[in-house]
């Protein structure tokens, strides 16, 4: 079963991870760290240990990431 988001939902970091392709936590923090587009990712911090990321966020990011032939 596929999830259903809207623009505004907001998305754990597992979620995220899964939506990425299956990548892990720890190449996700990477990503919000050093990766070129991190900017488009934009997580949303409500203390150290709780991130979040907006659906559409994370949609441009995919988009931006892709490479073309």
């Amino acid at each position: 079963m596929t999830e259903r988001y809207k623009d505004d939902d907001l998305l754990t970091p597992e979620a995220v991870c899964k939506l990425l392709g299956g990548i892990t936590q720890k190449t996700l923090a990477d990503w919000n760290n050093k990766h070129r587009h991190k900017k488009t990712l934009a997580p949303i911090r409500f203390t150290a240990k709780i991130i979040r990321y907006e659906y559409k966020n994370v949609m441009a990011f995919k988009e931006k990431c892709r490479a073309v032939y």
